[in-house]
């Protein structure tokens, strides 16, 4: 009998999207076996009545701090499965949960308890009264009936009934005895339906009851908001399906837990050949027992992170994400800027074979089969695997949301009336399609050096634009991981990962190098010489499993840096990053080279060039014989300059000699004495000055001569390298 499966695909309040692709295993000899469900858990469904939950049949543990769960049930007619959990717990579970109906059966709603603090949803409500009475305080029935008025009430005491209106609570105080104190007495005042006005004792009054519909809902929400107080760690999903007959439901979600450890024993002999044992430690810090579960303990690495979905969000102001503390943090994919094609090979072989067995373990003592155990019946017909039941066309899952442009938005319409009662959420499905999309692993080393990330490389081929927003992947039956994505249009393709890659290796080496010149110029007055600096990095990439796999290289986009043409064509191009498609065989190695060039110049200034510089030119091949002669002429005027510099700095420091000898001269003069040996040394002075004064306009008539030849010989040399023409590549 063909199994009909229902299923909905849990869409938080933010829009995931849960992403199930089908998983298979090998047997030996290269056949392929579908891993199933039932096939993994061998367990017998049991009937699960209205309002309680499923038996737990599977759980997966994960050595990154999460567990997936699988409950497995018979129900019948129309179903509510209740499923509690930990206020901590919900987050994982809004983001990952799966409910399938595996029957003639249809899911309706998915809700859970509210998660607005209790004192604000005790607010909303017109009605109010403490836990208990105090002396000097008014409560009880006087304090209920007080909140009570207008509202349509039968009161009935030991002797007689009315119905009416409350209209207030009256209290009075009346003296019985004349040197006694006052006695209290309290009434409740009504106005019947026949328009009397009737005052009851409160002390007579055995029973109230509330005929107002809205009196009687405030009271029984306060009740219930109430008793959640004493359950504040305490939530409860709800899932209700209406079918007929007797079928299977499926649930599986995720959650934190405990990471299983290992310990191992190693026993050594005479021989070469140690025994070795190996023990797994699990713990179970649930509330739940699990009798009889079927138990997989997974060694990877999957991203898991938590994003808070229970919780209403009002996006009155832009709201800052929360940091978190994961190890792995989810990778983000920029768009393609184009389309382009490459790709890299690689030779290698390998074989493989596995063998499998099931077994069974009672680890929490007692029978697992007794009277009163859940597992009893096994459901007939044959078992659906969950990503067979959510890929099936008669999944009984339909979308119901349709997608519309609205200027640059993008509205999801909900096709059918939605309700959502008070106190709870509900969660509505907006696709349900197939997509274009390839299992590849993506290597990017600032995010990750050994190892690329396991993804897919998905094609929205819908015509909904999808929001960003967390995704759950279930490999084959069981979790895979998850990722974050951003917007993706209709047509649009993106990179997610999920993943840590553990089947494949990579390793990188870098080196620069300085290319020779290729191009010398002279523009401007500047002897230009063109070069590029090289650097190559090569990628090798080590597939460690005897699967073929699709590695995706991420190389970052710098500025001004260019690909070489030897360097193979990226697949595509993104605002920082090249991607390169390369194509791993089984146990194969590929070293992937990735060589970028940057052009730099180094400048010279013609005017200033020396010898040494217009050997390196020679040595080097930069000039033809036209351009190294004109250099030559150009470099013997730049030297006559530099004799007539010669001249005009010896000319200036003997002038400044002279100068100060002078001054020198003057102040011995002002100092001595009017005396025949003063006059006599004066005269001296004189004679010396008169000596010095001739001496200083001889070489200030020198110094204009070498002036004016200078500027000759300067704008000799200014012509010489306008005229210069050089543009030669190498």
């Amino acid at each position: 009998m063909k199994v009909i499966a229902s299923i909905v695909l849990v869409l938080e309040l933010l829009c995931p999207i849960t992403v199930i692709r089908s998983q298979t295993t090998a047997r030996p000899g290269g056949a392929r076996k579908t891993v199933s469900l039932s096939q993994a858990a061998r367990g017998d469904a049991a009937p699960a009545e209205s309002g309680t939950t499923l038996p737990l049949r599977r759980v997966i543990l994960y050595s990154n701090g999460v567990a997936y769960f699988e409950r497995r049930g018979s129900v019948t007619g129309k179903a509510e499965i209740t499923l509690p959990f930990k206020q901590s717990q919900v987050d994982d579970v809004l983001k990952s949960m799966l409910v399938l109906d595996l029957g003639q059966g249809q899911i309706g709603a998915v809700s859970y308890d509210s998660s607005a603090p209790t004192s604000a949803r005790l607010a909303e409500i017109p009605f109010s009264i403490g836990a208990e009475t105090r002396k000097d305080e008014e409560g009880g029935l006087i304090k209920v009936l007080g909140q009570l008025q207008g509202a349509h009430v039968v009161i009935t005491t030991a002797n007689r009934s009315a119905t009416g209106s409350v209209l207030n609570v009256d209290e009075r105080e009346t003296k019985t005895k004349a040197d006694g104190p006052p006695v209290t007495s309290r009434s409740v005042v009504i106005a019947s339906e026949s328009g009397e006005i009737v005052s009851f004792d409160l002390a007579e009054v055995r029973s109230v009851r509330v005929l107002d519909e809205g009196a009687k809902q405030d009271i029984t929400h306060f009740a219930d908001v109430s008793a959640m107080t004493r359950r504040r760690d305490a939530k409860t999903i709800s899932v209700a399906s209406d079918g007929s007959g007797t079928r299977e439901m499926a649930v599986s979600y995720t959650i934190s837990a405990p990471i299983w450890k290992t310990t191992y024993r190693v026993v050594l002999d005479g021989s070469s050949h140690p025994f070795f044992q190996g023990w797994a430690i699990v713990d179970n810090v649930g509330e739940e027992d699990w009798a009889g579960v079927s138990l997989s303990l997974v060694s990877g690495t999957p991203v898991s992170f938590i994003q808070p979905l229970q919780a209403p969000l009002f996006r009155y102001r832009p709201i800052i994400p929360i940091p978190d503390d994961l190890k792995l943090d989810p990778q983000v994919y920029e768009p393609a800027e184009g389309i382009g094609s490459g790709s890299g090979g690689g030779i290698g072989a390998g074989e493989g074979h596995g063998v499998g067995a099931s077994h069974g373990y009672n680890m929490g003592g007692g029978n697992p089969r007794a009277a009163g155990a859940s597992a009893t019946l096994p459901l007939a017909g044959p078992v659906t695997t969950l990503s067979d039941a959510i890929a099936s066309e008669s999944s009984g899952v339909t979308a119901a949301a349709t997608g519309a442009q609205v200027g640059d938005l993008f509205e999801y319409h909900i096709d059918q009336a939605v309700t959502v009662k008070h106190d709870r959420s509900g969660l509505i499905p907006i696709l349900q399609t197939r997509m274009e999309g390839e299992r590849v692993s993506i290597y990017n080393e600032e995010a990750r050096k050994d190892r690329p990330m396991g993804g897919l490389r998905l094609k929205n081929t819908s015509v909904l634009t999808l929001e960003g927003g967390p995704i759950t992947v279930i490999d084959g039956d069981a979790y895979a991981g998850e990722a974050l994505m951003e917007r993706l249009k209709p047509g649009e393709e993106r990179f997610i990962s999920y993943a840590v890659d553990l089947g494949t290796l990579v390793d990188t080496t870098s080196k620069q190098e300085r290319e020779r010149v290729f191009l010398v110029k002279a523009v401007k007055g500047s002897f230009q010489a063109h070069y590029y600096k090289t650097e190559k990095k090569n990628y090798i990439l080590t597939n460690q499993t005897d699967q073929a796999r699709v590695v995706f290289i991420e190389h970052p986009v710098r500025k001004d840096w260019k690909l070489t043409d030897d360097t193979a064509k990226p697949f595509e191009r993104t605002a920082s990053v090249y991607r390169f498609r390369i194509e791993l065989g089984p146990h194969a190695t590929v070293e992937f080279p990735v060589r970028e060039q940057l052009p730099l110049m180094d400048t010279y200034a013609i005017s200033n060039l020396t010898r040494n510089d217009m050997e390196l030119f020679v040595t080097q091949h930069y000039l033809d014989e036209s351009s190294r002669l004109a250099l030559e002429g150009i470099l013997t005027i730049r030297e006559k300059i530099g004799a007539q510099d010669v001249r005009l700095a010896a000319a200036d420091r003997e002038i400044a000699e002279i100068s100060a000898d002078q001054s020198r001269l003057r102040e011995n003069i002002k100092a001595l004495k009017d005396t025949a040996e003063a006059r006599q040394l004066i005269a001296r002075y004189v004679a010396k000055a008169g000596d010095q004064e001739s001496r200083i306009e001889q070489l200030t008539a020198d110094r204009k001569t070498v002036v004016e030849e200078r500027a000759r010989l300067q704008e000799e040399m200014d012509k010489a390298i306008k005229a210069l023409s050089l543009d030669r590549r190498l």
